[in-house]
């Protein structure tokens, strides 16, 4: 082969090599394929080098349940106290606590003193409240009289006698809704401790408070002798007592 036709075969193979080989893109060429989306880079606050961490998941602060204090009164709180100044009363059961806290409308109309007071009393003891009784039997003058004993406390004594199954604070409601009869400086409940029970009539209107047989005593002797709430025209609870 002669040095001419040697070079033509050389370079024919030197063009058949650059053919068959495909060159890398070169920088910014597009290659064909799609390009893998771009991520932003998380912004650095200024003034600083590092890279801000992303924000803390922020945990839900604990609710507690209330103040201990303020659970303590609430759960004790009859719903008297706070009109009687008196502190919380105890959430108890007694004999009037199924009775309505309302009090029926007097008839004549009361003076105003004497309405409230009224009112306060038979919500204070359907509440069960012995605390605000006697805030009530303080609150204008001397404590109510409520025995004929030695008895100082008027609330721990109906407490007790309610322990002993006497319907004390029950009476005292039944009584402050029946009519009333004015016999001094006194407005008395029931009226028939003024006007006295004379009659079937007289006797029904304190029927349901005591037993046929505690009304037959009573008849016995000549009159009624059941429990008397009295209040002064000022609004003084002096009395609710019972007996001769």
């Amino acid at each position: 082969m002669n040095r001419t036709s040697l070079l033509s075969l050389c370079v024919a193979a030197s063009l058949f090599a650059c053919t068959e080989r495909t060159p890398a893109p070169a920088a910014g060429t597009d290659s064909g394929k799609p390009a893998a989306p771009a991520v932003a880079p998380t912004p650095t606050p200024e003034g600083t080098g590092n890279t801000a961490p992303p924000p803390e998941t922020q945990q839900p602060t604990a609710t507690a349940e209330g103040d201990s204090g303020t659970q303590a009164a609430g759960a004790n709180d009859s719903g008297v106290g706070e009109y009687t100044g008196a502190p919380a009363g105890e959430k108890a059961t007694c004999s009037a606590s199924g009775l309505s806290p309302r009090a029926e409308p007097a008839s004549p109309t009361l003076p105003p003193p004497v309405e409230s007071m009224r009112q306060r009393i038979i919500a204070a003891a359907v509440a069960c409240d012995y605390a605000a009784l006697n805030t009530l039997a303080d609150e204008n003058g001397k404590a109510v009289r409520f025995s004929y004993g030695g008895d100082t406390d008027a609330g721990d004594y109906w407490r007790k006698s309610e322990k002993n199954g006497n319907p004390e604070l029950a009476r005292i409601v039944q009584v402050l809704n029946l009519p009333y009869a004015k016999e001094g400086n006194l407005y008395f409940w029931p009226a028939v401790h003024v006007t006295g029970a004379k009659s079937d009539k007289d006797w029904g209107a304190v029927k349901g408070i005591y037993s046929e047989a505690e009304l037959a005593g009573m008849k016995d002797q000549g009159g009624y002798l059941g429990l008397r709430v009295g209040i002064t025209p000022e609004g003084d609870w002096q009395l609710a007592v019972s007996g001769d």
